[in-house]
């Protein structure tokens, strides 16, 4: 493997990658790639809280991959095309237009360019860039930007051989392309979901190698959220004094959080208090990064279009619609909610509002959430 860093594109100067996920990185690369040095901080606008139960058994708040694929729709201006699933020695053998570039994901102990290779397994993106000849090399473009115990990972792009890409025993590719123009600067959307039982579940664990291995994997992604979430607020300047000192303290956190795991893999007892700082960090990012209060969310819906999808979504799945109106609410926890009922409720919204969503917005994580019915909605009428 050898490095490739002279290659044109995409670029990788102006992309934050130090705040960035590993997942949203590479996305990151696209939308500045196709809409200008910037758009990806549009990443930033949602600040969420929500966590999901791992397939281990322990919670996580690192977001299933399609969720973020569907922020990505949302805020850069991208299209996602479907998942194709293959192999590198297969991909190796297809034939691809020279230049045609792919968005992977496959497992970080595969890859040659970053330090977990042969050390840890785990879900990585990079770009994948087809060679000009049959048996030429490909340009893997990878941003991830993290200190690891193995050595740093920094951007960079490499050029790979078909044998080291027949390494990759499992690749899932995505074709994203540009809208033909980036959506409008995305409203913030903060959700302080109840945490109470992610964090008991954590400190509760038998297994406290794994929890505090969970855990800090878990504040490294919470603060880089909430740093990016913060630049994007200030629209890529300076910071207020009591967003950077709490920004810092979400950093103290990741270190202590880190050495309390490196603790008891040696076999020394566990340090207290690092779930405690977790809940007490999260609990100031309610002062912090505040969610807009009903009226503010009145005055930015001039049309008035939240109580028109309200009107909608009440009679569709038969429930109050006061909830709907005053904030988010989780349409698939409601009694009424189906994915029959989910149609029915399309074909309303599109009939009463004279309206066409678009296709790359109908996915889960739009339909379930009326925030996000309401997004979709705005973007369909062109209203800001």
């Amino acid at each position: 493997m050898q490095d490739a860093t002279e290659h044109p594109i995409p670029a990788l100067t102006g992309v934050r990658a130090e705040i960035l996920d590993c997942v949203q990185s590479n996305l990151a690369v696209l939308a500045d790639h196709f809409h200008g040095a910037g758009t990806h901080l549009r990443l930033g606008s949602k600040l969420s809280s929500r966590w999901w139960p791992g397939p281990d058994g322990l919670p996580t708040v690192d977001p299933p991959v399609e969720e973020e694929l569907a922020e990505a729709r949302r805020t850069l201006g991208l299209s996602v095309g479907e998942r194709t699933t293959t192999t590198g020695a297969r991909l190796a053998e297809q034939a691809r237009a020279p230049g045609e570039i792919r968005y992977a994901l496959a497992d970080a102990h595969e890859m040659p360019w970053l330090p977990y290779f042969g050390q840890q397994h785990m879900e990585h993106s990079f770009l994948l860039i087809a060679p000009g000849s049959a048996d030429g090399p490909w340009t893997v473009v990878d941003a991830y930007d993290n200190d690891t115990q193995w050595g740093a990972a920094k951007p960079g792009s490499w050029t790979v051989t078909p044998a080291e890409l027949a390494a990759l025993r499992r690749i899932d590719l995505y074709e994203i392309t540009a809208r033909p123009e980036p959506a409008a600067r995305p409203e913030p959307h903060i959700d302080h979901a109840p945490m109470a039982d992610y964090l008991a579940a954590l400190d509760r664990a038998a297994d406290r190698e794994r929890a505090l291995h969970r855990l800090t994997g878990d504040t490294w992604l919470l603060a880089r959220s909430r740093r990016l979430h913060a630049l994007f607020a200030a629209d890529g300047g300076p910071l207020d004094e009591p967003t950077a000192r709490h920004l810092a303290d979400w950093d103290k956190l990741v270190t202590q959080a880190y050495v309390t795991y490196r603790r008891v893999v040696r076999g020394r007892p566990e340090p207290a208090g690092t779930v405690t700082r977790l809940a007490e960090l999260l609990e100031a990012d309610r002062r912090i990064f505040p969610a807009p209060a009903p009226a503010a969310a009145a005055a930015a819906d001039p049309e008035g279009l939240r109580d028109r999808i309200a009107r909608v979504v009440g009679a569709v799945l038969d429930t109050d619609q006061a909830p709907l109106r005053a904030g988010d609410v989780d349409l698939a926890a409601l009694p009424g909610f189906t994915s029959f009922r989910m149609v029915d409720l399309i074909d309303r919204l599109e009939t009463q509002l004279d309206i066409e969503l678009d296709a790359d917005d109908l996915v889960p994580e739009n339909l379930r959430s009326m925030d996000g019915l309401c997004r979709i909605v705005r973007s369909a009428t062109g209203a800001r």
